[in-house]
């Protein structure tokens, strides 16, 4: 067992007796962010990132062609074929991560400003569900989820109808536009 681990079971002790806040346990089961990402339990909607990584290829193939059309003496060096090759790799990369909304049994999970987010049931104002779009409104100050089929592709008729199950089972109010 390693330094660190011996300072978190320590930490833990010490909240538990002090009464201070919730019991704290560790392991898979009683820890939800343990299984957080695209590949945890619950049902899985999945998007496409297009507008970035279409921006980048976009000034790539600008950049390139200014560098031809200008034909400098910088084209020929590995500077200028590097920084093209990183924008395209960049664009890859991001088109290749895919956006996501995982609908768990007591929460929500996805991913915003590349870090995973969990919300709570009872911590979800209200959910609004649109034919073009999906919008999950917390309760605590934080920014609506927002979820586009335009936007990301995503399947907003199928997490709609999951949803709604999931909001009718927490009792979190649901309008359907």
């Amino acid at each position: 067992m390693g330094s660190f681990d011996r300072k978190v079971e320590r930490n833990q002790k010490r909240l538990n007796q002090k009464g201070k806040g919730p019991t704290i346990t560790t392991g898979a089961a009683s820890n939800p962010r343990k299984s957080l990402g695209p590949r945890g339990e619950g049902d899985i909607f999945r998007g496409r990132n297009i507008i970035l990584p279409g921006v980048l290829v976009f000034i790539a193939l600008l950049y390139s062609t200014v560098g031809m059309i200008g034909n400098s003496a910088d084209m020929s060096t590995w500077l200028y074929w590097l920084t093209i090759g990183l924008y395209l790799l960049l664009a890859f990369t991001l088109f290749m991560r895919r956006p996501y909304l995982r609908i768990n049994k007591n929460w929500v999970y996805t991913t915003k400003y590349n870090r995973d987010r969990i919300l709570e049931a009872g911590n979800i104002s209200k959910i609004k569900v649109s034919r073009k779009k999906i919008m999950i409104v917390p309760k605590i100050k934080d920014a609506n989820w927002v979820f586009y089929r335009t936007r990301n592709q995503f399947d907003t008729a199928a997490m709609g109808d999951r949803l709604e199950q999931f909001a009718h089972t927490h009792h979190v109010p649901f309008e359907r536009e």
